[in-house]
């Protein structure tokens, strides 16, 4: 195991994301987080007070390294091509290579396993990226879908791109002309963008229940 590098509350930080994301929070404990750390378990009680503390600190950290002032601004552009940056920038965030492989690891786990943390992390980053969507989606829709009908379409359009990196070890071995540098994920973004923008034009001039009839 490599050492950890950085001040005392930055490798308690970094030792703890991974502590975390391998046993999970019931079963962490904060010994094992400070052999790793190189601190003592005073450090803990110093800088987070105790564990749960550290262990919503580590959560908001994982985050933040992934969060950009891009998802909580929209452009004046079309919202088609609003979808694609969006579904570009999703696409980055969860299949970028630099961010430590902890981060997806704990995320995983507090939604497997979910403390009373998880509801805090919803309100504060995932909410804002689903109502920007829905935004976009309601602009490209003329607002002709109502409520229900846009959150089907965002939750359709969240999958595809999760999709990719849940199923990463598969597609890789599958297809694997798809995943890799920025070129490929630009081709991948539009892809999911003009095959979402198909269902969204398909839903605009049908109704739900004719639709449904439809695919029947």
């Amino acid at each position: 195991m490599n050492a950890i590098k950085g001040t005392i509350r930055e490798r308690l930080m970094e030792a703890a994301g991974e502590v975390f994301s391998e046993v999970g929070y019931k079963a962490a404990t904060i010994r094992e987080i400070t052999a790793r750390a190189g601190a003592n378990v005073a450090a803990v009680n110093y800088h987070f007070r105790d564990k749960e503390e550290l262990y919503s600190a580590v959560l908001q950290h994982a985050q933040r390294c992934a969060r950009g002032p891009e998802w909580v601004s929209e452009s004046h552009a079309s919202p088609e091509i609003r979808l694609q940056e969006f579904i570009g920038r999703l696409l980055r965030h969860v299949l970028d290579p630099l961010r430590p492989a902890w981060h997806r690891r704990l995320m995983a786990r507090e939604i497997s396993e979910p403390t009373r943390m998880l509801k805090g992390l919803i309100e504060e980053d995932f909410r804002p990226k689903v109502e920007l969507l829905g935004h976009i989606l309601r602009d490209l829709t003329d607002g002709r879908l109502g409520d229900e009908e846009i959150s089907r379409a965002s939750a359709s359009i969240i999958a595809q791109c999760v999709f990719y990196r849940q199923n990463q070890p598969i597609i890789l071995h599958l297809y694997p002309d798809l995943l890799g540098d920025e070129e490929r994920i630009s081709k991948l973004a539009s892809h999911i963008a003009a095959f979402s923008l198909g269902g969204m034009e398909r839903l605009k001039k049908s109704s739900p229940e004719k639709f449904s009839h439809v695919l029947l």
